[in-house]
């Protein structure tokens, strides 16, 4: 260290390497600097242009015992450490914006974020429960928000505590993901029996058989299973990786929301008894019950160390996995189309839809890979839901409020893209530790 008064001026920005290293290799001529003492300076960061030359940065105050000073540039008191050298200057904090506010206060409520989730994904992008009833139908708006709060959320939840509190895996996540929609689309909402439903369309009636629409139900069960409980779980992990593995709900909370999802069932079954003026029968009912009990059997059973990806590392690029995502949905859609409008037997295309969907989780397990595979699974959640939220605004293209709710998605997906693509040493690694374990 170099006293300011021991150290030549330079009068440029440049000074020989060689120079310094003569000053360096001259310690008779040069005092310590007092403890504390401030100088006006400039620090030598790192050669320019050619190895006889280096250039300073121009800092603001520090104390004179880091680094070497040049007298007289700045005001007094400013340094930088030498193990800085060759750094770009830091960045100033400041304080975040909105949207990073916001994604901080969703760090503390982990809750609270899984829950804009969904029903966020399912019924908001996809504008099942239209963004602009808040303005020409408040009531509607309120009555949507209550039911679907008290459905989706509680259902996720549960599922996910079932998933960390059994020890299980993705397998198990499916499965009670199509027990939940069994549980929503049949036993609340009858959309599986019921061939007048609004959502369901020519699919009430062709495939229908034994109370029971078929094709629509091989068509929206997926939609729950992957919507509603598997990519907003998937995406809470990714988004808050301290919460990986650890139970969000006490044992007297799942009991609560135990109560509010059977509450919000009953509810809803009641108004389509006494309001839509239908009952899926005894029969239908008992067997819809079964099969939603058998399926949470097979979730308890499930194995819970084998990884569902077939490979430990990706076996596709982030494109191609958005592609696939981007192309599931319409996919079955296009088979139910074809198959109607070129007078299929219903057999037929129900099979074909139950292949295509298969088809694509078999591709997905082979390629997704077990371990650094977060860019391909961030990249393949952005593909499934872009084809919901484009139905979502073409559906209410005359009030595009839809448009907040997108907005938001590829917000939330580009704080995704940045912490695991584009920063290795973003929170996620600082938070956690999780980056590269797969998902």
């Amino acid at each position: 260290r170099f006293e300011s008064s021991k150290v030549p001026a330079f009068g440029s920005a440049h000074a020989g390497i060689d120079e310094l290293a003569e000053m360096e290799s001259a310690p008779q001529t040069c005092a310590p600097a007092r403890p504390g003492s401030t100088v006006g300076s400039a620090l030598l960061i790192i050669p320019k242009n050619s190895p006889t030359t280096a250039r300073f940065w121009e800092k603001a105050h520090l104390p004179s015992s880091r680094g070497f000073f040049m007298p007289g540039a700045l005001p007094p008191g400013d340094s930088q450490p030498l193990d800085q050298v060759g750094q770009a200057p830091p960045a100033q904090s400041s304080p975040g914006g909105p949207l990073k506010r916001a994604f901080s206060f969703l760090r503390r409520h982990p809750i609270l974020c899984l829950l804009l989730l969904t029903p966020g994904i399912p019924e908001y992008l996809s504008s099942s429960s239209p963004l602009y009833a808040i303005v020409l139908n408040p009531a509607q708006f309120v009555f949507q928000l209550t039911a679907n709060f008290g459905l989706y959320g509680p259902g996720v939840l549960l599922i996910r505590e079932a998933m960390i509190r059994w020890n299980k895996g993705w397998a198990t996540v499916l499965l009670l993901g199509a027990a939940y929609g069994i549980l929503e689309e049949g036993v609340a909402l009858s959309t599986l029996f019921d061939p007048k439903a609004s959502p369901v369309g020519q699919l009430g009636y062709f495939g229908h058989w034994a109370g029971v629409s078929w094709i629509w139900s091989a068509t929206i069960i997926p939609v729950h299973m992957l919507f509603s409980i598997s990519i907003p779980i998937l995406l809470l992990g990714l988004a808050l990786p301290s919460t990986r593995g650890r139970s969000l709900l006490s044992p007297r909370g799942i009991k609560v929301v135990v109560v509010i999802l059977v509450a919000d069932v009953a509810s809803l079954m009641l108004l389509i008894i006494y309001g839509e003026h239908f009952w899926m029968g005894d029969q239908v009912f008992v067997a819809s019950l079964a099969a939603i009990a058998f399926l949470v059997w097979l979730a308890r059973r499930a194995p819970s160390d084998v990884p569902l990806g077939r490979t430990s590392s990706p076996g596709a690029s982030p494109r191609r996995m958005a592609i696939l995502g981007i192309i599931f949905y319409p996919s079955a859609l296009l088979v139910n189309g074809i198959g109607m409008s070129e007078g299929a037997p219903a057999l037929v295309v129900l099979l074909l839809v139950i292949l295509a969907q298969g088809l694509f989780l078999v591709y997905v397990l082979r390629v997704a890979g077990s371990s650094n595979n977060e860019p391909q699974v961030i990249a393949l959640s952005f593909g499934l839901i872009v084809p919901i939220a484009a139905i979502g605004l073409i559906a209410t293209i005359t009030v595009p409020a839809a448009l907040v709710g997108d907005l938001v998605m590829v917000l939330f997906f580009r704080m995704l893209w940045r912490r695991y693509r584009v920063g290795p040493r973003a929170l996620v690694a600082q938070e956690a530790g999780e980056r590269g374990k797969g998902l």
